[in-house]
């Protein structure tokens, strides 16, 4: 079924870098001044069409108006907020990545995603599900999962890596959920670790060292 939206615009970005500075990712919000001179209500779902004047790629991602009428950006020039979420934000988040000139698997983390098949317990509120972890890096995962049924963004997870790779000795990881949708053909969760840094950091550079030695 293909996603439902109120309206459709495309949009040209004079450069990669401006998207960049329209971009902004906060508590696992992701939004983009989207410039337009036409009056875009707040809520409207608004299927985007995204062109750069120094590239031939085009992206198309469906946003919601987070602010009604015509916003005023950085540069005086007309236009309003869109909000991503689910598959739609992973695709913003790859959009943004191709700008900053790194690999679209990265999104909008700042560590390269190693690409990884573990298996792993997800633990979401009074839940707790078998799953497969699928990528990697210091600061996230995707982690695929059967009934997971709808997650809210920002909910808190915890995740074990079965049989205790991590060097933790089982113990549960925490993180939050960033976004829920598709990566390619699998649906589960983006996830972005909120733990105590120090210790989890040592233990997954111990399992993205693995993964790569494996390749």
């Amino acid at each position: 079924m293909a996603d439902a939206y109120d309206t459709s615009l495309t949009v040209q970005y004079a450069s990669r870098r401006a998207l960049l500075t329209a971009a902004k990712t906060e508590r696992g919000t992701l939004t983009i001044f989207v410039p337009t001179l036409r009056g875009v209500l707040q809520g409207t779902r608004v299927m985007l069409t995204i062109t750069f004047g120094d590239s031939d790629q085009r992206f198309e991602v469906l946003g919601v108006a987070l602010t009604g009428g015509r916003a005023i950006g950085r540069d005086g020039v007309g236009g309003f907020l869109a909000e991503f979420s689910g598959d739609h934000k992973r695709r913003a988040a790859e959009m943004i990545a191709f700008c900053a000139q790194r690999p679209l698997a990265m999104g909008t983390a700042t560590r390269e995603r190693i690409a990884i098949r573990k298996n792993c317990q997800i633990k979401l509120a009074n839940r707790q599900l078998p799953g497969e972890l699928r990528d990697l890096s210091q600061t996230g995962a995707f982690v695929v999962a059967r009934q997971l049924g709808k997650v809210k963004e920002g909910e808190p997870v915890w995740l074990k890596v079965v049989g205790g790779l991590f060097g933790l000795g089982g113990t549960w990881l925490e993180a939050r959920v960033i976004w829920q949708g598709k990566k390619g053909e699998e649906q589960g969760l983006g996830l972005r670790f909120t733990g105590n840094e120090a210790r989890q950091a040592s233990a997954i550079q111990r399992l993205l060292d693995r993964a790569v030695s494996e390749r």
